[in-house]
């Protein structure tokens, strides 16, 4: 496994500091999650919920990339959890004197993903310059790694205090795992760019200019292609479970948070294949890389067909691995044909492409759900995208090699 990232003090620091905030913000996922259902009972809603904490990506996460790639990074990462903290704050003051109800869920739940939808280009552009160009890879896996590992052990925690405390109390956790990156991140010391950002340039052009960059790059056109497919059934599913742990086993937080937890047990797995296997290559996606495309639809709908709930955790633990397997590929692959003057821009775009997909999938689950029943639904949709990413894969390639 390629350690070379640990040699960085900086890198080391945020590693730390972001372990904790993760914690916070999967824990928050969770109960909002849980809240969708517990206050509507509807998978229509549930998806409606995961849709909106996404939504804000496609239009917002593009803007925030340009900004990534002009602004103090570190001034970004801190302005970003300080919002995310105001909001959940906002959610706990707001519930306690007026109770809860789904109006007051699909707002939270809006507000955290437009702070998301800039949170995740910050974090990229910053952790890419934690490190030398020679450590990116490593940079990449194992902040992955360590994001995997967060969403295994967030869910889980996250499931027994809401089962022991309740929903609104757990928030509570969630403001104290933002505190340490707040304070913290100032400290840390960043390598310059590799290259000019073009500051005088206006916004939308500097906008443009990312976007008229990716549609010139074959390789990022194909792996855009593959990530939406691939995460609108696949993402849509996880961001979704309480449609599983609630609708078709009538499970409480505990077993939510098992499912929940399953697909982050499944991740980290991935994370560790990825990173003690061989190095991304630049132009290709790999053979695995391909594979575990295929396989996300399949997952689906093996989970559609199964009826035992710790088989499902299972299947979900399998969805978990081949998902985030696929999505560290497709990252890696992207970051090695980018310079740091595009990076915040075309990765923003990506992340807009998975998010929004995810987001896309995941009302799409839902609604069909509610009409035809979710086990139907799984079935039919995974047979539906699993022909598609064979044709994207058999004739979408810029070079027909993996």
């Amino acid at each position: 496994m390629n350690l070379s990232a640990f040699e960085s003090k900086s890198f080391r620091h945020y590693l730390a500091f972001m372990s904790i905030a993760l914690q916070g913000m999967w824990i928050q996922r969770l109960v909002v999650a849980w809240l969708a259902w517990n206050s509507s009972n509807s998978p229509a809603f549930v998806g409606f919920v995961a849709f909106l904490s996404f939504a804000p990506t496609m239009i917002t996460g593009p803007l925030f990339g340009v900004l990534a790639d002009r602004i103090e990074i570190r001034l970004a990462v801190f302005s970003n959890y300080i919002v995310m903290l105001s909001i959940t704050l906002i959610f706990i003051i707001v519930a306690y004197f007026y109770g809860i109800n789904e109006i007051s869920v699909a707002l939270f739940s809006t507000a955290i993903g437009l702070v998301a939808s800039a949170n995740h280009p910050f974090r990229m552009a910053l952790a890419a310059r934690l490190g030398n160009k020679n450590q990116l890879s490593s940079i990449i896996a194992i902040t992955t790694l360590n994001f995997n590992l967060s969403r295994l052990i967030g869910p889980a925690i996250g499931g027994i205090l809401v089962s022991k405390f309740g929903p609104i109390q757990t928030l509570w956790v969630t403001s104290v795992g933002f505190l340490p990156i707040i304070f913290l991140i100032q400290k840390l010391s960043i390598r310059e760019r590799d290259s000019d950002t073009k500051i005088e340039q206006h916004f939308l052009d500097a906008l443009k200019e990312g976007f008229s960059f990716t549609k010139k790059e074959p390789f990022l056109l194909y792996i855009f292609g593959l990530t939406i497919c691939v995460t609108m059934l696949g993402r849509g599913l996880l961001e979704t479970l309480p449609i599983v742990a609630q609708g078709v086993f009538k499970a409480g937080p505990n077993e939510l948070g098992l499912l929940t937890a399953s697909a982050g047990g499944g991740a980290i797995v991935a994370s560790f294949v990825k990173a003690l296997g061989k190095p991304q290559q630049k132009g290709k996606i790999g053979s695995l890389g391909a594979i575990c495309s295929i396989l996300v639809p399949f997952s689906i709908i093996i989970i559609g067909f199964s009826n035992n709930f710790l088989l499902t955790a299972g299947f979900v633990s399998l969805l978990g691995f081949v998902l985030t397997f696929f999505a560290t590929t497709m990252i890696s692959a992207a970051q090695l044909q980018l310079t740091d003057e595009f990076r915040g821009r075309v990765m923003s775009l990506w992340t807009m492409t998975a998010m929004g997909g995810g987001a896309i999938g995941a009302i799409i689950l839902g609604v069909i759900s509610e009409i035809f029943g979710i086990s139907n639904t799984f079935i039919f949709l995974g047979s539906l995208t699993a022909s598609i990413i064979a044709l994207i894969l058999f004739f979408a390639h810029p070079n027909k090699k993996y």
